[in-house]
């Protein structure tokens, strides 16, 4: 019977570290799209020509207020995705946290009920 009930503990606790795993790649997509929106020059089309802009960290992410950068990554929108990766981390984190350490305590469990059984077994035959 235990071993029945240890084996659904252990699915349960392995199920709750691949969400974790799955919410922290998620939130490293978000951080790399990020650090790809911060850092990597791009080009914005016009009706006269493509105009060639740095990125928003470059030159302190001042754009002129009448460029055609200035309005194409706005902060607003930047911070947005931060805001959307920092929860997404924090319960990817504690998702593996926890069923990290409900496999260790699972374990922990079953071999005191173990010992317990062994040493009732010695004394029976004693």
């Amino acid at each position: 019977m235990h071993w029945a009930l240890r084996q659904e503990f252990e699915r349960r606790a392995g199920a709750r570290v691949a969400w974790g795993v799955g919410l922290s790649a998620v939130a490293a997509g978000l951080l790399l799209w990020l650090g790809w929106l911060l850092l990597v020059p791009y080009t914005v089309p016009s009706h006269i020509r493509d105009v060639e802009c740095g990125s928003p960290l470059e030159n302190g992410g001042s754009h002129n207020s009448r460029s055609v950068c200035a309005g194409q990554r706005e902060w607003p929108e930047l911070v947005g995705i931060l805001a959307l990766s920092v929860p997404t981390t924090a319960a990817g984190a504690a998702l593996i946290v926890s069923g990290t350490s409900r496999r260790r305590v699972s374990a922990h469990v079953f071999e005191v009920l173990e010992a317990q059984a062994s040493e009732e077994r010695a004394r029976a035959k004693k």
